[in-house]
């Protein structure tokens, strides 16, 4: 038997379910052949939820996010706990199970997700190398973009529908690569109460200036040891690598805005030096200035003239 599954509460959910000439069509799609979805759904306090899937008799992954109640996971030998905010991917032809709480029924969001680049997506995630849930904060954005992709599918399965859902589904995986990140476009106050983004917003106000170590910490009221340490294992950046990240990525802006000469630019992100500038900004990009502004916004004004 494939799988297994329960008769539980779907009472106020939703599901959408690719038919298999659908999920061929999508293998054929260029833009999307790669990862795509052929199952979706959500279940609200999901009663006597339960499914177990044997080993090598699925080729899609599975993703889970529970956005309320609790519920446990099984993969291999390895049980968790999957609580409000938790999220896991099930890796493909891997033998799981999973249910929600007696006690507690989880809500969940669901998908199953198919395409070569699915094992690239475990990888990016860390999940062949860690296998744990992944704790999220709860974002309305996060909730839309899974919305948007649930409902225009629920429509059908024209072509516009499923190249507008699954060009989005990148967007919504990628609350999940990096969560700190997402939450920080959230309008929530998290900033405040977080001294690693307190850091990044002081960063960005002080772009055009040359700050330290030392003088980060002391504006946000940690020591440099510590701040150092945090910092780097929350971005993977140490604080000036993570600052001349952010130089350079004010620098595109500005280059793209056209109105400013290269020299002017490295001044307006505290650079005054030309060579270093372009040292600084090839180092980050592969490209010097010059060479990205001749390849991008050179070939883009080509393209308009065609």
């Amino acid at each position: 038997m494939q799988y297994k599954t329960s008769v539980f509460n779907t009472e106020g959910g939703q599901v959408v379910a690719f038919p298999k000439h659908v999920i061929s069509q999508c293998r054929r799609l260029p833009l999307i052949k790669h990862l795509f979805i052929n199952r979706m759904g959500h279940f609200p306090n999901a009663v006597n939820h339960y499914y177990s899937r044997e080993a090598r008799k699925y080729s899609y992954a599975v993703f889970l996010h529970c956005y309320d109640g609790e519920g446990w996971i099984k993969i291999g030998a390895k049980k968790f706990v999957l609580k409000s905010g938790d999220a896991f991917f099930f890796p493909q032809y891997i033998a799981h199970s999973y249910a929600a709480s007696a006690d507690r029924p989880w809500s969940i969001f669901w998908m199953h997700i198919s395409g070569n680049n699915v094992g690239e997506l475990m990888e990016a995630i860390g999940l062949n190398t860690k296998q744990v849930p992944i704790h999220t904060v709860y974002s309305e954005e996060r909730v839309k973009l899974f919305h948007q992709i649930l409902n225009t599918l629920s429509k059908g399965f024209s072509v516009p529908n499923l190249l507008y859902a699954n060009l989005v589904l990148p967007n919504y995986l990628g609350t999940f690569i990096s969560p700190e990140s997402f939450t920080n476009l959230s309008p929530a106050p998290a900033i405040d109460n977080n001294y690693i983004n307190n850091a990044i917003a002081y960063m960005q106000q002080h772009i055009e200036e040359q700050l330290s170590v030392d003088i980060i910490a002391r504006e946000i009221g940690v020591s440099s040891t510590v701040f150092f340490k945090n910092f780097k294992k929350s971005t993977g950046y140490s604080p000036i690598a993570y600052f001349n990240f952010l130089k350079t990525q004010k620098a595109i802006q500005l280059i793209h805005s056209r109105k400013y000469t290269i020299s002017e630019i490295g001044s307006k992100i505290g650079i005054d030096d030309p060579y270093y500038f372009s040292r600084l900004f090839k180092k980050q990009m592969g490209v010097s200035p010059r060479q990205y502004i001749n390849e991008f916004l050179y070939q883009t004004d080509k393209e308009k003239q065609q």
